[in-house]
Formats: structure tokens, C-alpha cells, sequence
């Protein structure tokens, strides 16, 4: 190990270019070596000079298909992608954590000693540090203290969760600095443990896992409590010259958790009416059977949502095996489907009762005017009815499209991405 200054010099020297194009791809070279050297500067000036460091990296991640049906019991498809958070750790004796997170004024202060959750945490991070740590401890394995500075890309509320990537490279701290030996199947869980148990947040697996592990992450989550996994590397997905946008549509999800909400209450309403917990325990054919009596019980509305998790949970799986298969094309027109359900059938890309914003939508037309014919495909991504889209770009409408996405949306609205094979690691 080398002390933060000395890591400066030598990334500044080009001695750990290898590592950072590796994950982020050789046109982010300098603009990475610039990144870490800064975080570096900011851990001596929060932590003092001379201590011996390194530098972890937990990626974001991109939902790639499986739209509001995870929390049915249905598949999940999502890529890690070169957005991330960095951090600059180095061990202490003291049994406290300290971490300084970039754009955040407060300095979270976690002892050790105190396990549980805490009263008036729950809505920071420190519960989720705190949390980690007990799902270490609950594992067999002895952790202490560290001091760490974060420096993340995965702006909170783009639809990237950048609360998985602070969540996993915690953990990758943890278990880095102490050698604990834990697969990243096994970090996620106990991020997920975090999230669920101290910050109060019911989150799935996918998030986690997808930055613990990188590259594609398919999910069948049957089994809520055991999720089948499978990884599809990164590699080779996108044809040369595609590339992976994500606009913030910049609205506000403030005023929306009802709508959120109202989502999954009115699946499991048309599931209840089908004497079963959630949609995907029923089966498609009973669904169809009984419709009439499901329109009068549970609404309209519900059953075009219910319709959409059958639907959109066939394509995730059928977007799995174009991948699989490295058929961009019929991966592309399963994203336009997606798309077009959530309109029609989830109708979550705008808000019906706030006529005046509704970003998503435009958004997506744009994207549709520049794009259409392209061999590119664009959708709504997430929850829905504000936040981000996505759209497979490529190269020859790159810049147009970024350049109108941006003059409709703001300066630095527009994300483009690479997918990212590597999931959480130690960098240097």
C-alpha cells in the first residue's frame, strides 16, 4: 500500500492506467485519473497526510428490462455500467467509522460498539454503514474501523442507484481492508439486509447484485428470499458504436410515492381477486379467464397493469435470450415494446393529474424523432411518471442527440454509458 499522495503520483504517472481502462474504457483515461486524484487530495485533507490507503469502486446500474414486475415475484434484467462510486479508504484501530461523502456537508460518525438500529438514522446514511456491519458480523466475520472518502457519479434520483453503489462499496471497503473473503453474492445480500433492516427502504436484491457482480444481471425472483442469478458478461452486448444513454428528465418524485405505490396495490389487487399473493403466483391463462369479473372487482386500470407484468415479464425474458444470442436488433425492439406498455398498459410515464410536467413523455418523443430508423430503441426506465429514460444510441446520432436532449433538458442531463463487465472491487 502507498500513502495518498504517493498513489496521486503514480496515477498521475500512468502506473495504474491498466486498472481504470479496464473499468471505464480508454476515452475516460484522463478524466479518471483527474477523478481519483482529487478524491485522494480530499481524503488527506479530511483524514490527514501519511495514512496508507486504497481506492474501491462500486458501479451503478442500468434497468435494462423487467419494469414493475420484481416486486410480483417475476425477472429482472440490469447492467452495471461505468458510472460509480469511488472511495478512498485506509483502516484505523479505533473501532469508529468515518466517512465524507462529496457533496455532502455532514460527516457520518458510526461506532462500532453500538449495534442496532438507532433512533433519528434511519433516513441517512450512517444506518446503512451501521447495517453493513452487522451483516458482516452476522456472516462470522470481524470488522473495525476505517475512514473513507466518497466520491460518487451515480447522482442521487437518476434512476442509476447510487444507493447500491455507496451500499457495495462499503461493503467492498469492509471486506477489503479485513480480509474477509465474502463473495459478491454474499456482499449484496448483507447490503440488501442494510437497506431493508436499518434504513427502512423493502428493496429487492437486483440493485445490489448488479454492482456487486457487473456486467448483466438476470434475475428470477420466484423465490424473493433466493433469486436465481445468472450473469451475462458485458462484452460484446452492444454492437461497436452503441452506446447506452440515460437522460434525468429533471423531474421531482417528491409528490409521487402514491403513484408509485398504487402500482403494485392495484397487481396484487388483481392477483387477490385471483386467490394468490402476487401476479406472478397466477397463472396467465386464469388471468385472461376470468377478466370480466376482474374489470367490475378490481377496475380497469389494475387489469391493464396486470396485463403489463405478463407482458413485460415474457419480454424481459425474451430480451435475456437475445443477449444471450447477441441479437441487438430483436433485444432493440423488445426495449421499444417495453416501452410502449408503459404508456399503454402500466401508465407510469406521466402523472394524469399534473398535465403541465410530464418530462418522461417528451423525452421519449424526442428520442423517437431523432432515433427512429436508427437501429437504435429507447424507453422509460424505473419507477415511472418522473426521473429518467434510456436509449440506445448510436454513433452517427450521438452528438445530435445528446446536444437536443440537453437543450430541452439542461446542460449535463444526458448520461452516456458503457456497460461495465467488473462489479465492486479493490481498484488500487
Amino acid at each position: 500500500m502507498a500513502t495518498s499522495a504517493q498513489l496521486c503520483r503514480e496515477i498521475t504517472a500512468g502506473r495504474w492506467d491498466e486498472a481504470l481502462r479496464a473499468l471505464y474504457g480508454a476515452q475516460q483515461l484522463q478524466r479518471q485519473r483527474a477523478r481519483y486524484c482529487a478524491a485522494l487530495e480530499q481524503f488527506e485533507l479530511y483524514f490527514g497526510p501519511g495514512r496508507q490507503v486504497q481506492v474501491y469502486s462500486a458501479p451503478g446500474r442500468a434497468e435494462l428490462g423487467g419494469n414493475h414486475t420484481d416486486h410480483q415475484h417475476g425477472y429482472g434484467l440490469a447492467a452495471a455500467v461505468t458510472l460509480d462510486l469511488v472511495a478512498v479508504a485506509a483502516r484505523n484501530e479505533d473501532g469508529y467509522v468515518r466517512v465524507k461523502s462529496r457533496g455532502f456537508n455532514k460527516l457520518d460518525v458510526i461506532d462500532l460498539t453500538v449495534s442496532g438500529p438507532q433512533a433519528g438514522e434511519s433516513t441517512h446514511s450512517a444506518s446503512l454503514i451501521r447495517g453493513i456491519a452487522e451483516g458482516f458480523r452476522a456472516a462470522g466475520k470481524t470488522v473495525g474501523g476505517f475512514d473513507a472518502y466518497t466520491a460518487s457519479d451515480v447522482l442521487r434520483g437518476s434512476g442509476l442507484s447510487s444507493s447500491a453503489a455507496f451500499e457495495m462499496g462499503m461493503a467492498a471497503v469492509w471486506n477489503g481492508e479485513y480480509g474477509c473473503g465474502l463473495a459478491p453474492a454474499q456482499l449484496a445480500k448483507i447490503c440488501q439486509y442494510a437497506e431493508n433492516t436499518y434504513f427502512g427502504k423493502p428493496s429487492g436484491l437486483l440493485d445490489q447484485l448488479t454492482s456487486a457482480v457487473g456486467g448483466v444481471i438476470f434475475a428470477d425472483f420466484a423465490d424473493p428470499q433466493a433469486p436465481v442469478i445468472e450473469k451475462i458478461h458485458a462484452d460484446g452486448l452492444l454492437p461497436p458504436g452503441m452506446f447506452l444513454c440515460v437522460t434525468d428528465t429533471q423531474g421531482s418524485h417528491s409528490e409521487l410515492t402514491g403513484e408509485f405505490a398504487a402500482i403494485r396495490q392495484e397487481m396484487e389487487q388483481v392477483a387477490a381477486a385471483l386467490g394468490r399473493q402476487v401476479l406472478g403466483q397466477v397463472k396467465e391463462a386464469d388471468f385472461w379467464a376470468a377478466l370480466p369479473r376482474l374489470r367490475q372487482r378490481c377496475g380497469d386500470r389494475a387489469v391493464l397493469r396486470a396485463i403489463h407484468y405478463f407482458e413485460e415479464n415474457a419480454r424481459a425474458l425474451a430480451q435475456r435470450d437475445a443477449l444471450r444470442a447477441k441479437r441487438f436488433a430483436a433485444f432493440a425492439q423488445l426495449v421499444l415494446e417495453s416501452g410502449r406498455a408503459s404508456f399503454a398498459l402500466c401508465q407510469n410515464v406521466y402523472c394524469s393529474t399534473d398535465v403541465r410536467h410530464q418530462g418522461l413523455s417528451v423525452a421519449l418523443a424526442l428520442s423517437q424523432s431523432i432515433l427512429q430508423g436508427s437501429g437504435g430503441a429507447w424507453r422509460m426506465q424505473g419507477g415511472g411518471f418522473a426521473g429518467t429514460i434510456q436509449a440506445y444510441v448510436p454513433q452517427e446520432r450521438l452528438a445530435r442527440y445528446r446536444s437536443e436532449i440537453e437543450r430541452v433538458f439542461g446542460p449535463g442531463s444526458c448520461y452516456v454509458l458503457c456497460l461495465r463487465e467488473h462489479g465492486a472491487v479493490r481498484v488500487i
